[in-house]
């Protein structure tokens, strides 16, 4: 058990204030790689321990002094009752993206500093998407079909390419979707956005066409990426008649959430139309993607929900939550605070 409050002054340790981990162990081990902990050590008193909530209820009063949380997937609900064995918090970094299961009313009442490292989480998801554009550009997928199976392939030079002329759409220009934009622009190709949300100097700062229509900015792209939350209001907001709306040759591409397509539409589109293709790397299902029908689809290229953090990936969300942390101690401003109107637009 670390030392109180108290105990920490007389023994010469009272500039550090006590944090503790509080996620599942599993994801514990992955985002917080031994860099990441020795740095959290130098910064706070932390005993290396990754708790549940089941630990600190158990041990009534045990928690009382701890200022800091670093957290991350699986964290529990900050209900009332958990926020009652937590009297002194101040601040909660979150070394993942989305905190809404996290949080509650209670949580906002009591005024701690939230921050996320979904900004960080954002990195792997633009990388994946900006491959996926060039692939689909490059026709990479439907050549690789027709090459295995000796179908007569297309003339290699009517493809589109990666490059000044070609069309791509992004739809919502969040973090995910801003990072894509801000690699694209220097790929020299014509891109444009839809987002009703953000304002006309975002656009102007990634050198995007605003599109306000979401028919016209599929009927226009060689390639539609999602970036969309999934919220209530977005919810199969992609539809059949936005697909159907692709020139011939074209690719959408989803790495945002699977429900936010109608995705029986979906699969009746790309059924009816083998010259359009997608690259889907989430459903609206996920407990086994296999048994989709779109797993057997020629014109689909179907990862398991892998464009986010994976492996090593995974340290740089921790690693954010590090920086975050020293900037909150030495007073500098955050850089990623999560309040609660934007905890309501977040995925």
């Amino acid at each position: 058990m670390l030392p109180t409050i108290s105990e920490r002054a007389d023994r010469g340790h009272y500039m550090k204030q006590r944090s503790i981990f509080l996620l599942d162990p599993t994801a514990f081990g992955i985002i917080y790689n031994e860099q990441a902990r020795r740095s959290i050590d130098e910064l706070t008193l932390n005993d290396g321990v990754a708790y549940l909530a089941e630990d600190i209820l158990g041990q009534p009063g045990a928690f009382e002094d701890v200022e800091i949380i670093f957290s991350g997937w699986d964290c529990p609900t900050m209900n009332e009752e958990l926020l009652q064995a937590l009297p002194n918090l101040k601040a909660f970094f979150y070394g993942a993206g989305s905190v809404r299961k996290l949080v509650t009313d209670a949580f906002w009442r009591r005024g701690i500093l939230l921050t996320s490292s979904y900004r960080a989480n954002a990195t792997p998801v633009a990388e994946f998407t900006v491959a996926a554009i060039v692939f689909a550009l490059k026709q990479v997928w439907t050549l690789n079909r027709q090459l295995i199976s000796r179908e007569p392939g297309m003339d290699r030079f009517q493809i589109a390419g990666a490059y000044h002329g070609s069309s791509v759409g992004i739809i919502s220009l969040g973090a995910i979707g801003q990072l894509v934009c801000e690699k694209l622009y220097r790929m020299e190709l014509d891109v444009m956005a839809y987002d009703p949300y953000a304002p006309a100097q975002l656009f102007e700062e990634y050198g995007v066409v605003r599109v306000d229509n979401l028919h016209e900015l599929f009927s226009r792209c060689n390639v539609v990426s999602l970036h969309t939350p999934l919220l209530a209001e977005t919810e199969n907001m992609i539809t059949g008649e936005h697909l159907r709306a692709l020139p011939p040759g074209s690719t959408f591409i989803n790495t945002s959430r699977g429900k936010i397509v109608t995705e029986r539409e979906m699969v009746e589109v790309l059924g009816e139309r083998n010259d359009i293709f997608a690259v889907l790397d989430v459903l609206a299902d996920e407990s086994d993607m296999s048994a989709s029908p779109l797993a057997r689809m020629p014109n689909v290229f179907l990862t398991p929900h892998i464009s986010g953090s994976m492996g090593v990936e995974c340290s740089r969300m921790g690693s954010f939550a590090v920086e975050e942390c020293r900037r909150y101690l030495n007073g500098e401003p955050p850089l990623t605070p999560v309040t609660k109107q934007m905890c309501e637009m977040m995925a």
